[in-house]
């Protein structure tokens, strides 16, 4: 379930890369933030959940998992 809601999470961006469309200025600055922040995330959880992996553990990413556990109920 953590899966599937990270994929999600890679929507956004696109979505209001789309809905907005900026070309230049404040619009496209911050269009490329979230892009960069949402990849950094993306890179960390892979890191983390593939160490944990590695370990043995159960990899339990804070933001997600609740969100992955609220889905289920």
């Amino acid at each position: 379930m953590q899966a599937i809601v990270l994929d999600v999470l890679l929507i956004f961006p696109d979505l209001l890369e789309r809905s907005f469309s900026p070309r230049e200025g404040v619009g496209l600055d911050l269009v490329m933030s979230l892009d960069s922040t949402v990849f950094l995330f993306l890179l960390v959880s892979l890191l983390y959940g593939s160490s944990s992996c590695l370990l043995g553990q159960l990899p339990r990413l804070p933001i997600v998992a609740e969100a992955a556990e609220r889905q289920v109920m």
